[in-house]
């Protein structure tokens, strides 16, 4: 009896092993089964190695290769180095970012600011300060609108400040260093120059603008595209003229000088160039004695122009 009960044990130990092996067998499969499925497809895309501004003609050196997913795999991009070796940038790129066929000018195209100006449009030059660049806040690819301040002609007793470019992009941010009569010794007074993407006809009126006044920038936000309507404002609409009690009105300008004509008989003033006021008064006795050489008794009391003391 021992040993039947042992050959049935042996038997049940030998089933229960076997079916916890198929079992096994099984569970792996399917976790093999789902790891491929899970598995992602990768494949090579071409990546800049460093940040480049926008106009840089590519080499070996700028790119780099990277894999990528294949299901989010961008539309445009390269899988080999050589394909995009002597081809310009038109806009600029971040180190890591994939380089896209969008981003790049048209192949032939030499390198420089010329390939970032798109067609129909022209690249202007601004030479600005801290607070004409809006602080040095200013960065390619920003909106900035372009006031113009203007004492000139005209406006030469009244300046007037007024917005005449709206929503206009900046192409470059960069250092204008001037130099001395010997060329390898730069001065140390250096200034900053924007240059932004204009269309001719705004060219035009930033030239004209840039010549006959101040120029100063605006920031603008990237999703503001409202137009201004503005007329500008004048220097007398800033600080308008008061009224006294007396009524009189004061400017706020100092006054002009004045000065006083004295024509024989007639007293003149005038202001500038405009008369201010006449008198036929005679001259004080000072005056009259100093024209005829006496006093005013002894001329009878009567005036004589300073020229008579001359034709005697």
């Amino acid at each position: 009896m021992l040993r039947k009960g042992s050959l049935i044990f042996l038997v049940m130990a030998i089933v229960l092993a076997a079916a916890a092996a198929f079992a096994a067998h099984k569970w792996i499969q399917r976790q093999g089964a789902v790891a491929a499925a899970s598995r992602i497809a990768l494949t090579p895309v071409i990546v800049a190695s460093r940040d480049l501004p926008a106009g840089q003609v590519l080499d070996q050196g700028d790119l780099s290769v990277t894999r990528w997913p294949q299901a989010g795999l961008p539309q445009g991009a390269f899988s080999s180095v050589k394909t995009l070796s002597g081809r310009v940038l038109r806009t600029a790129a971040s180190k890591g970012e994939p380089i896209l066929n969008g981003k790049l000018a048209p192949k032939g195209m030499a390198g420089g600011l010329s390939a970032v100006v798109p067609e129909g449009y022209r690249a202007m030059t601004v030479r600005i300060d801290e607070v004409i660049g809006v602080g040095g806040f200013v960065q390619p690819g920003d909106q900035v609108d372009v006031l113009a301040t203007i004492a000139k002609g005209p406006y030469q007793q009244d300046p007037i400040a007024r917005t005449v470019l709206q929503g206009v992009t900046v192409l470059t941010v960069g250092e204008n260093t001037s130099h001395s009569n010997d060329a390898k010794k730069p001065r140390q007074d250096r200034s900053k120059v924007v240059t932004l993407q204009v269309t001719p006809l705004q060219g035009e009126t930033l030239a004209l603008a840039g010549n006959e006044g101040k120029l100063i920038l605006s920031l603008r936000n990237h999703a503001d595209d409202r137009e201004l309507n503005s007329k500008g404002v004048r220097l007398t609409t800033l600080l308008p003229i008061t009224t006294g009690k007396g009524g009189d009105k004061v400017a706020q300008a100092e006054k002009r000088p004045t000065v006083e004509i004295i024509k024989g008989v007639v007293r003149v003033q005038q202001e500038g160039l405009g008369v201010v006021s006449s008198s036929n008064k005679r001259p004080s006795a000072q005056v009259a004695q100093a024209a005829s050489g006496g006093s005013a008794a002894e001329s009878g009391g009567v005036d004589v122009p300073c020229y008579l003391k001359r034709l005697k």
